[in-house]
């Protein structure tokens, strides 16, 4: 299968998630393929699931002291802060990409594996302990790397990629952080914690529990061969052969009107919005 290959630079957190629900809307009305796309952030972001309680779980003091920005995403799962790191996103129709939100996760996360293994990192998926549900305890961390998820990507048992998805109307969005360098104390910072010591305890927590592939590798990874071994490994696992493309004409506007609207938005970002789509 033909999918469009996007490889942007660094890019506001707002104007970043404006893009990628551009491409999805795009794809829902058949105008554009499937689509593949790398992108970092500028400033550093913290971003929220779209559950995320902003009030109860950030740290805004925090946020405007170190300088980052704070958006809340239209997928769910936990904060994650996008500094050090390369994020994809996949945008592709469920008949593409056919089966349930676990199968059609786990088969991007294959793809993601195949890239990272191309890298010289032994990943793995780990799947989450029979029996655990969303009521378990680590569920409530406010932090992504913390959190378990149904089909982890993980290296020396570290999560190295945290990923989340929506479905909206056939079509599914699924972005990631893929951290060169993993930062628990810059993250924690971002966070809402009682005390130092809590705060102490938390990045000690983090730090067991992520790693970035720079860290896993033991040397510099440039965003050029883990972007090129990622592209790879979609082809290796899903058949699909990615060729560069541009955004449309109708995508930038749509994306710069949902940055300005939605993700710019203080009652968006600030307030947990009604369920649009099916969100994990």
């Amino acid at each position: 299968m033909k999918v469009r290959l996007l490889s942007h630079g660094h890019l506001r957190g707002t104007y970043n998630m404006g893009v990628d629900e551009a491409i999805q809307r795009a794809c829902q009305r058949g105008e554009v393929p499937t689509t593949v796309r790398f992108y970092q952030w500028d400033p550093p972001c913290l971003s929220l699931g779209y559950f995320q309680d902003a009030q109860k779980e950030v740290s805004l003091a925090g946020l405007k002291e170190a300088g980052f920005d704070l958006v809340r995403r239209a997928t769910g799962g936990k904060a994650v802060l996008h500094d050090d790191e390369l994020t994809y996103s996949v945008v592709v129709s469920e008949k593409d990409l056919p089966g349930s939100v676990l199968e059609t996760y786990h088969r991007i996360s294959e793809a993601l594996v195949h890239g990272l293994k191309n890298l010289g990192i032994p990943v793995t998926i780990a799947a989450l302990e029979h029996g655990v549900t969303s009521r378990d305890p680590r569920f409530r961390q406010a932090a992504c790397f913390s959190a378990p998820s149904w089909y982890e990507i993980v290296a020396f048992g570290k999560k190295v990629i945290g990923s989340a998805q929506n479905r909206k109307n056939g079509v599914i969005l699924q972005h990631g952080s893929i951290p060169f360098v993993f930062d628990a104390k810059r993250l924690v910072r971002c966070l809402n914690t009682t005390s130092a010591e809590h705060a102490a305890r938390v990045e000690a927590m983090l730090g067991k529990k992520a790693i970035g592939v720079s860290q896993a590798l033991g040397r510099e990874v440039s965003r050029e061969e883990l972007e090129r071994e990622i592209v790879n490994g979609f082809r290796d696992a899903l058949g699909w052969e990615l060729e560069p493309g541009e955004l449309t004409q109708a995508e930038l506007a749509e994306a710069q009107q949902l940055a300005e609207e939605k993700y710019g938005s203080e009652k968006w970002t600030l307030e947990r919005g009604r369920l649009e789509g099916d969100i994990y």
